[in-house]
């Protein structure tokens, strides 16, 4: 791993580094907009990796206090939160956007249940 790298992500989460730059959204909105400005091609493999460590993603997350987690571990949380657009791309849409949806669209989301860093 370059020094660039390091501690980005919690050890043992090197494999999802990748992602990083492109898939870490800091808000629910910054998520959506990454899922629709995505190729599926894209979106298909993120959601085939991160289907696949979930689990252990969601063991480590779960070791910290969603209101005090480091900054690799939030990142990390993120990867798990951005699973959750790239699962509307793949299992419900079949595309970035949904069906007949403007894009860029004027809805903003304007609150959520987000961690505090």
């Amino acid at each position: 791993m370059s020094g660039h790298s390091e501690g980005l992500l919690p050890p043992g989460f090197e494999d999802l580094l990748e992602f990083v730059p492109h898939w870490v959204g800091s808000t629910a909105q910054e998520r959506w907009d990454i899922r629709a400005r995505s190729s599926m091609d894209d979106i298909r493999r993120f959601y085939t990796v991160m289907l696949a460590r979930s689990e252990a993603i969601l063991a480590h997350v779960g070791q910290f206090p969603l209101d005090a987690l480091p900054e690799p571990v939030l990142r990390l949380f993120r990867l798990q939160l951005a699973l959750a657009q790239a699962a509307m791309a793949v299992e419900l849409h079949r595309q970035p956007r949904a069906i007949n949806s403007p894009f860029p669209h004027s809805v903003r989301i304007v609150r959520t249940a987000e961690p505090t860093a």
